[in-house]
């Protein structure tokens, strides 16, 4: 577990899950390891993991992934339609390696994140009831360094960015100019009207 562990980037997420273990799947193990692993953490890990599992399914598809992965770097179309194969009717991921993980939660509405040297304001969590796959295990947040001073900018600045890549942050670690961005954020999204659109375009932007 530990192995799969070091493929994720947040280390709040990581320390949490060290302390606080959780069950995966393989299928769930194969899928952190497919979005944040390296090339080689990836061949290995799936190596590891084909031959752990009591799936034949599974070990078909682990095997076919490694073979795309030491050419590409990414599973590619084989391993796509052997997935299909395995589950062609809904109430699956649409692709291999997306698996809703259940991943902790660490942040809430109104907290600071980092994510890639910029400071974010989070708006909304991830609901896990809603979750269809790994994608969906993201914070709805605001860039906190882009100019917002109308509705445009702030849909403008809107991100998704997974449970799995978000570091803690404080009003501390905010320059001047983001602490203004953030009052401004923070004002807008209290109109209910505002949130109320806002909400209705992101949602809509996310089923294109």
């Amino acid at each position: 577990m530990e192995s799969v562990l070091d493929c994720i980037p947040s280390k709040d997420v990581k320390e949490f899950l060290i302390k606080h273990p959780i069950s995966l799947t393989v299928m769930q193990k194969a899928t952190i390891v497919s979005e944040f692993g390296s090339k080689r953490q990836k061949i290995k890990l799936f190596r590891e993991l084909a031959e752990t599992t009591g799936n034949d399914s599974e070990r078909i598809l682990l095997s076919t992934a490694i073979e795309e992965i030491a050419k590409t770097g990414y599973p590619g179309e084989t391993t796509n339609k052997y997935y299909k194969s395995l589950f062609p009717h809904e109430g699956f991921p649409l692709y291999p390696f997306l698996e809703v993980c259940n991943l902790p939660i660490l942040f809430h509405k109104n907290d600071l994140i980092t994510f890639r040297k910029h400071h974010y304001f989070v708006s909304d969590c991830p609901c896990i009831t809603e979750n269809v796959d790994f994608t969906d295990e993201c914070y709805l947040c605001y860039d906190l360094s882009a100019r917002i001073e109308s509705e445009e900018d702030l849909f403008s600045a809107h991100d998704h960015i997974h449970v799995c890549e978000a570091e803690t942050a404080s009003d501390k670690d905010l320059s001047k100019k983001e602490q203004r961005t953030l009052v401004n954020v923070k004002r807008m999204i209290q109109n209910t009207s505002d949130r109320h659109s806002i909400s209705c375009r992101i949602r809509n932007t996310l089923r294109r």
